[in-house]
């Protein structure tokens, strides 16, 4: 074969091509992972806010409904435990 063969230039250019699309596909994969880590860690802090603000109504609802000293006592276990 010559050095300068048709066949053998297209051939190169297609692996090339196709290793291209590869990269491509990797980078945009790459892409996708980081958006879902963000979003992921977005819905963590989401949740923990949830769960801290359905503590506090459950806390305000005990001290409403009569609760009086297990709510006190709650309330300062909370407070001191860390």
């Amino acid at each position: 074969m010559a050095a300068h063969d048709p066949t053998t230039a297209l051939v190169a250019e297609q692996f090339s091509h196709a290793v291209d699309l590869l990269k491509a596909e990797i980078r945009r994969q790459s892409e996708q992972i980081e958006t879902l880590k963000a979003q992921a860690t977005d819905f963590e802090t989401r949740i923990r806010s949830i769960t801290e603000t359905a503590t506090q109504f459950k806390f305000l609802a005990a001290l409403a409904t009569g609760g009086g000293a297990l709510s006190i006592i709650a309330l300062l276990k909370a407070i001191i435990t860390p």
